[in-house]
């Protein structure tokens, strides 16, 4: 029954916030801002003539006459929102303008003002209309001769044609050509003899070098063991006394030592007496009078009179003997011949050798050759000689691109022993 009773509805006073009805009053404030703005650029528009509102065109706008082509233009980027308050209302009127006190003619001088009124043009205007037209004229012949075929001034087909010689291409520098280290080929020709099938000359030929080259490494073997067999003979006991008679070379014993420390002693007792002079101690009886001194003095002035004048006569007799001067010249200038010659010679010959470049010397490597039993008369059967690596790093030494080098020798590696500590042992 409780649940169907009406609600009283609860009374409000109606001067209070709440009970007040809720209007929409934005077309007002949106004709009253309207208004405000229009006082703020030049006036109400409702209260201006139509004379400053509209403005009559009596003239056909250039468009209608003339076409102009439309030019596609970039998408200029739009100024953000945040800076237009920065940009100026187009609507507002400035303050006040800014008047140009004289015009750009009044301030020329009246002497300029008379030679531009004349006519009569500088050699400097001359100059570059001149410079002008030959511009103009370049890019015309140009534009001409872009889309046109190229014709060969010259025969195509001679033994040394022509190179077309391009107007707008840049100047060839020229570079220093760098000399090679060695004037020999980077790979030789073999000798002849060592051929599959050699000719009997050739094959002897070869032969008796690769004999050579055996005998020297022979001589030098047998003087080795010459030498190990000279010092095996020697007693070990003399070659101990050698031996330190060498190394005590230049150090002197104490009885030596105490004979000059003596001798010395008494040469400074000597010195003292005679007050310590480079020059001998002078006597009064070895004292020169004047007579002597003045004897002595015309002596070495006739000396030097005779010396003058034997040189004088030389230089006399030299004209006598123009002859014999010539031949000397000629002589001399042909021995400086002689020596530039050989100094060429050498020169040219330093291409064709080896240089020292290394620590190590060059040695030249072992002929490949096949002895007699070896050789076969087809060259499918015959077995490959020598490495073709090795070749060519001794190629390389032989034309000074690389240094001698030898094998790197093997050291034995241990293996790690791992031993703990006592400190740390449990």
């Amino acid at each position: 029954m409780e649940a169907n009773v009406p609600r009283k509805k609860s009374r409000l006073a109606k001067n209070k916030k709440k009970a007040w009805r809720k209007v929409d009053i934005t077309d007002v404030e949106e004709f009253l801002e309207d208004e405000r703005l229009q006082e703020r650029t030049g006036g109400l528009v409702a209260e201006k003539l139509d004379a400053e509102l509209f403005t009559l065109e009596r003239k056909a706008p250039a468009t209608a006459t003339e076409p102009v082509p439309k030019k596609k233009r970039r998408k200029e980027p739009k100024v953000l929102k945040c800076y237009s308050h920065l940009m100026p209302d187009p609507k507002i009127k400035l303050a006040r303008k800014p008047q140009p006190s004289r015009k750009v003619k009044d301030k020329q001088a009246p002497h300029i003002k008379e030679k531009v009124l004349s006519g009569v043009k500088t050699q400097k205007e001359l100059k570059a209309e001149d410079q002008r037209k030959l511009v103009q004229e370049k890019r015309l012949k140009k534009d001409r001769t872009k889309g046109s075929i190229v014709v060969a001034s010259y025969n195509l087909w001679d033994d040394e044609p022509k190179k077309p010689v391009d107007p707008f291409a840049k100047p060839l520098v020229k570079r220093p050509k760098r000399k090679a280290p060695s004037d020999l080929p980077a790979v030789q020709v073999p000798h002849p003899g060592a051929s599959y099938n050699p000719d009997y000359e050739d094959y002897q030929e070869l032969l008796s070098k690769a004999h050579e080259v055996e005998e020297k490494k022979l001589l030098e073997e047998k003087k080795l063991q010459k030498f190990e067999e000279e010092i095996k003979k020697v007693d070990p006991k003399t070659l101990e006394r050698t031996w330190l008679s060498e190394m005590s070379e230049g150090i002197k014993d104490k009885e030596e030592v105490k004979e000059e420390e003596e001798d010395g002693d008494d040469a400074i007792n000597a010195e003292d007496l005679d007050r310590i002079s480079v020059n001998p101690p002078v006597r009064r009886e070895s004292k020169k009078t004047r007579t002597q001194r003045n004897k002595e003095k015309k002596k070495k002035m006739q000396e030097k009179l005779k010396a003058q004048g034997k040189m004088d006569k030389t230089k006399a007799n030299e004209i006598f003997r123009l002859k014999s001067m010539k031949a000397e010249l000629d002589e001399r200038e042909a021995a400086l011949q002689r020596k530039a010659q050989e100094r060429r010679q050498k020169w040219q010959s330093q291409g064709l050798q080896t240089r020292k470049l290394g620590r190590l010397k060059f040695e030249e490597p072992l002929l490949e050759i096949k002895l007699s039993d070896e050789l076969e008369g087809s060259l499918r059967k015959l077995k490959p000689e020598g490495n073709l690596f090795v070749d060519r790093m001794k190629s390389f030494e032989k034309r000074n691109i690389m240094e001698p080098r030898q094998e790197a020798k093997k050291y034995r590696k241990y293996k790690r022993k791992t031993v703990i500590k006592r400190s740390h042992k449990v």
